[in-house]
């Protein structure tokens, strides 16, 4: 397995994987999704960046950071295919955020807005170091959120 940065070759991959998982997880996609879903170059061109595990061209799971300011950065999108859950895939491009904001960034903290439901990727991110804070459902509206947590840098 290997860890790779966006290539417009892997962009019908995030978006499948994306949309897969919310449906499988949650039975919807709300608008923000795809708004997201449809706009997510721009925020690489903002600075944000995706990470790819890859095995024999074959995309294992994708997560995407993004710039919210300056000093903060969200984790936005993350997904595995679902026969891939377990293998390490999705641990490897969520470090790889993670170390792309501590390198290439002057940020102070990193976000992530989840459901308890993904109790996988909640102990994931409780491992990193992320801590859970008060959900401001203002700034992160999704219908199916109820966990915030940040990683301060």
């Amino acid at each position: 397995m290997e860890i790779v940065s966006y290539k417009k070759e892997y962009k019908k991959d995030f978006i499948d994987m994306n949309e897969a998982w919310i449906t499988n997880m949650f039975g919807k996609i709300e608008d923000k999704d795809y708004e997201i879903l449809s706009n997510f170059e721009d925020s690489l061109k903002s600075g944000g960046q995706i990470y790819f595990a890859v095995e024999e061209n074959l995309v294992l799971a994708a997560c995407m950071v993004v710039p919210l300011s300056e000093d903060e950065w969200e984790i936005e999108k993350f997904a595995a295919k679902g026969m891939y859950t377990g293998t390490g895939a999705g641990t490897a491009c969520l470090k790889a955020c993670i170390d792309h904001v501590k390198n290439e960034t002057n940020a102070k903290k990193i976000v992530i807005v989840s459901n308890t439901k993904c109790d996988v990727a909640v102990r994931m991110y409780k491992r990193f170091g992320f801590k859970e804070i008060p959900l401001d459902r203002e700034k992160f509206p999704y219908e199916r959120a109820n966990i915030s947590l940040e990683l301060v840098l």
